[in-house]
C-alpha cells in the first residue's frame, strides 16, 4: 500500500502534499468557518483519513486474498481521501446548484441545528431533523405552536430561506434559560442536544473512555481508542525510549539481508 499527497499519474502528482495545503485544495476549508470567512478544521483530517482509508482498503484486500489467493496493490492519496469526503457538498452543487455556505456552529442545510447561548453564558447546540421534532420544538420548547406552519417556517426549506428570523425567535428563548434548564426542556421536547464544549471540557468529560500508556517519562492517560474489542479494556505498549528499538530493527534487517543473498 502506498500513500501519496496528491498520487500518482494525475496533473498535481508532482506537488508536495501537508493537510492545510490539501484542505484548502478539496475545497475542505471553503464549507469549513462562518460567512467572516473561510477555516482549517481543527485536526489533521487528511493525514487521518488517508490513513484510515488506506486501513480499510488493507484489510479489504486481505480478505481478498484469504477468498482468492490473490493479493493487491493500494494506492491511496490525502486528497483522494478527503475529497471523496466532499462528495455531498460536490453532489449538491452539481445536480441541484445548492450553494453550501458556511454556518460557523450551524448546519448548512438543516434549520434549526447548531450553538445557541444560555442565560449563563454557555452554549448549547440541538438539532430538529424532521417535521415531528418541529412540532415538538415549537410546542413544547419555544411554547409557541403557532409557529409549526407559520409563512417561512413550515418545512426545512423554508426555515433555511429565513434563518435569521428565526435564529431571533430560539435566542430569545435560550437567553430566558440557563444551560442546564435548556437541556432539560430539550430532552423533554425529544431532541438531541450537547453542550459547545473547550478542550478542556472533553478533558474531563465523564463519558470519555481513558488508557493509561506508558512512556520514558512516566505514564500518562490519554483517550482511549474508539473501537472495545469484546468488551475488554485496550492495554497498549508503552512508548519506547529513544534507541529502545535500534538493535532490534538492525539485526532484522541483517536477517533479511542474508536471507535475500542466500536465496540470489
Amino acid at each position: 500500500c502506498d500513500i501519496w499527497g496528491f498520487g500518482e499519474g494525475g496533473p498535481f502528482s508532482h506537488l508536495k502534499a501537508y493537510d492545510l495545503i490539501v484542505q484548502a485544495e478539496t475545497g475542505l476549508c471553503a464549507i469549513t468557518g462562518t460567512q467572516q470567512g473561510p477555516a482549517r478544521v481543527g485536526v489533521s483530517v487528511c493525514d487521518i483519513s488517508a490513513g484510515m482509508t488506506a486501513h480499510s482498503a488493507i484489510l479489504q484486500a486481505l480478505y481478498h486474498r484469504e477468498v482468492t489467493g490473490e493479493g493487491a496493490s493500494i494506492q491511496v492519496s490525502l486528497f483522494d481521501a478527503v475529497a471523496d469526503w466532499m462528495n455531498v457538498p460536490v453532489l449538491q452543487h452539481d445536480y441541484s446548484s445548492y450553494h453550501t455556505v458556511r454556518a460557523g456552529v450551524k448546519h448548512p442545510s438543516l434549520a434549526p441545528y447548531g450553538a445557541y447561548r444560555c442565560a449563563d453564558g454557555k452554549d448549547v447546540i440541538f438539532s430538529v431533523q424532521n417535521d415531528r421534532e418541529w412540532v415538538n420544538f415549537c410546542e413544547k420548547f419555544l411554547k409557541r405552536p403557532e409557529l409549526t406552519r407559520a409563512l417561512g417556517f413550515a418545512d426545512n426549506m423554508e426555515r433555511l430561506g429565513h434563518r435569521p428570523q428565526l435564529d431571533e425567535i430560539i435566542e430569545l428563548r435560550f437567553s430566558e434559560l440557563s444551560c442546564h434548564e435548556a437541556m432539560q426542556e430539550l430532552e423533554a421536547a425529544g431532541l438531541a442536544y450537547g453542550r459547545l464544549n473547550e478542550v478542556a471540557d472533553i478533558s474531563r468529560h465523564p463519558h470519555v473512555r481513558r488508557v493509561e500508556i506508558g512512556t520514558p517519562e512516566g505514564p500518562v492517560e490519554a483517550i482511549a481508542p474508539a473501537a472495545i474489542f469484546n468488551s475488554d479494556r485496550p492495554s497498549l505498549r508503552p512508548v519506547p525510549a529513544l534507541g529502545a528499538h535500534t538493535e532490534a530493527v538492525r539485526a532484522e534487517v541483517r536477517a533479511g539481508l542474508r536471507a535475500t543473498a542466500a536465496s540470489e
